[in-house]
């Protein structure tokens, strides 16, 4: 168990001497349905990555430029972390000193700091140490207690730098490692480690962090090279950890916001048929008269024939009646 308490010495010095705080560096997990724990990367191309410089904190002048990339994302269920670490392959089956190793740790409590708690609050440690081979499940949940015997891959907490424990209750977590180039000692490359944890677990005891949606959380990450001794590999107090910023040496924590899912807008739907039509409308009133027009002048050939009719019968009357006139005046003796 004594394997972090140089770690948690080494970063509370380096807080201490550290600069003024750089912006801070925050990374969003976006819910992402399709992630599959095996070791491979293929599945997280679509989700965005944050690229970090990792620090010796004894001795700061000892980096990995650019040493790993972190992927987070979520769902229903669980949350996923991919630590890309950029380093060269260093595997031995017997004996874990020999292999790359990493630790993730998440701030509890509001107070705790990345050096497993600074005595001000507890975190969550999940401490891989290499004993199950690439492509090989490691984690829990079938332990009943945060150790994992067969990979070594463990659920742990921590309040301050003098010790870590394993979690009294269960183990949650589960992780496949690899690397990009494993075809001999030495590949260049990098290591992929691949992990998952239900997002709320049954611990009673604040040993776990809990995630919620719309929720931010403290992260820090710390490796271990192999490279670091030829025949007996790394030490506790020689591991990197990430860096905010290289040039103030902020090794505060790495905020993650679990980023609430919307469903975008969708395209716009075909216009709908016309509906039927309406009742007509009421007659309006009858407007006014228009005004009478100027009496024209009639020609004869626009009389009508029963005035011309009449006129020739008045004529015709008074012929006969001058006739008769006439008759009688020359019949007097």
């Amino acid at each position: 168990m004594s394997v972090y308490v140089p770690l948690g010495i080494a970063l509370a010095l380096a807080l201490a001497l550290a600069g003024p705080a750089a912006a801070d560096v925050a990374i969003s997990a976006n819910k992402f349905n399709g992630i599959i724990v095996d070791g491979l990367a293929d599945d997280w191309l679509s989700v965005p990555g944050t690229t970090l410089t990792l620090i010796r904190p004894f001795q700061t002048t000892e980096r990995i430029v650019n040493g790993t990339t972190i992927k987070l994302a979520y769902d229903d269920a669980n949350i996923y972390v991919l630590a890309l670490i950029h380093d060269d392959f260093d595997y031995n089956a017997t004996n874990h000193f020999l292999s790359g190793s990493i630790a993730v740790l998440w701030q509890i409590d509001p107070a705790a700091t990345p050096d497993m708690g600074g005595g001000l609050g507890n975190v969550d440690i999940w401490h891989w140490e290499l004993d199950s081979g690439p492509f090989v499940p490691a984690g829990g949940p079938t332990w009943g207690t945060g150790n994992d015997p067969e990979g070594n891959f463990d659920d742990e907490w921590a309040s301050d730098v003098s010790n870590r424990f394993d979690d009294t209750q269960t183990n949650e977590l589960y992780g496949v490692w690899s690397h990009t180039n494993m075809s001999g000692p030495n590949g260049t490359g990098s290591w992929i480690f691949e992990m998952r944890r239900t997002l709320t677990t049954s611990d009673t005891l604040n040993q776990d962090v809990q995630f919620a949606v719309d929720g931010t959380y403290g992260l820090s990450i710390a490796y271990w090279d192999r490279d670091q001794n030829a025949t007996s590999g790394w030490t506790a107090s020689r591991h990197y950890t990430t860096c905010k910023d290289p040039t103030t040496l902020d090794f505060s924590w790495i905020r993650v916001t679990l980023v609430p899912f919307v469903l975008p807008p969708g395209p716009t739907g075909p216009t709908g048929p016309a509906g039927p039509a309406g009742p007509g409308g009421a007659q309006g009133p009858t407007g006014p008269a228009g005004a009478t027009g100027s009496a024209g002048v009639a020609s004869l050939a626009e009389l009508t024939p029963s005035y011309v009719g009449l006129g020739l019968g008045v004529v015709a009357l008074a012929l006969s009646i001058v006739a008769l006139w006439r008759t009688r005046r020359t019949s007097k003796p």
